[in-house]
């Protein structure tokens, strides 16, 4: 038996790998595209798994084609046995491929959350500061905010509504308290001046 039994394995082994191989090549950019959002970052991560899906499966090709063919055996079963043990590997092979590029979507999805949540830390909401025409529109709140963090005293509240109405009775009060006076001071007035006067004796 010559060589061109382990040639023919050697081919269709070739032929396999390679069509797979392509297919993982062509179809690694789409599948990372939601994680690598740039394309050529995407196909050159494909790539360097579809290179390393190939030389490991070449390996393995020469390998199964090496193996010796027995001499009482047909030559056609023993090509399609290895045929088939060839065809199982590569199928091993593209799982073991698609599972590195499910691997490295998975974590470049969490290096992305972990630098939005850094960032999101990092930043914090602006910081109040005068301009030359006044605070802009919806700064009023955080004016006086600013001014007690620096040291400022803080303005004296509003009046309520509780100090006007006391007030409102405190002057009512004196009002009739100035009005009893006077009647008390005309009553004596009129007592004074209705008494009669004695006669001198």
């Amino acid at each position: 038996m010559g060589n061109g039994p382990y040639l023919l394995v050697l081919l269709i082994g070739i032929v396999i790998v390679g069509v797979d191989g392509y297919l993982i090549w062509r179809g690694g950019p789409a599948y990372l595209s939601e994680a690598y959002p740039d394309p050529r970052r995407a196909r050159q991560v494909a790539s360097l798994v579809a290179v390393f899906f190939y030389m490991v499966m070449l390996g393995v090709v020469a390998l199964v084609a090496s193996l010796e063919f027995s001499a009482d055996a047909a030559l056609l079963p023993s090509v399609l046995r290895r045929v088939g043990v060839l065809l199982l590997l590569t199928a091993v092979g593209h799982l073991a491929a698609m599972y590195g590029l499910s691997r490295l979507r998975q974590q470049q999805d969490e290096m992305d959350q972990m630098e939005a949540q850094a960032a999101g830390h990092v930043t914090g909401p602006p910081r109040w500061e005068p301009t030359p025409h006044g605070p802009a529109a919806g700064d009023e709140q955080s004016a006086p905010r600013s001014a007690i963090a620096e040291g400022a005293p803080p303005p004296p509240p509003p009046p309520t509504e509780k100090h006007e109405e006391g007030s409102e009775q405190e002057s009512s009060e004196r009002t009739s308290a100035d009005d009893g006076d006077a009647d008390d001071g005309d009553g004596a007035d009129n007592t004074s001046g209705g008494r009669p006067e004695r006669a001198p004796g």
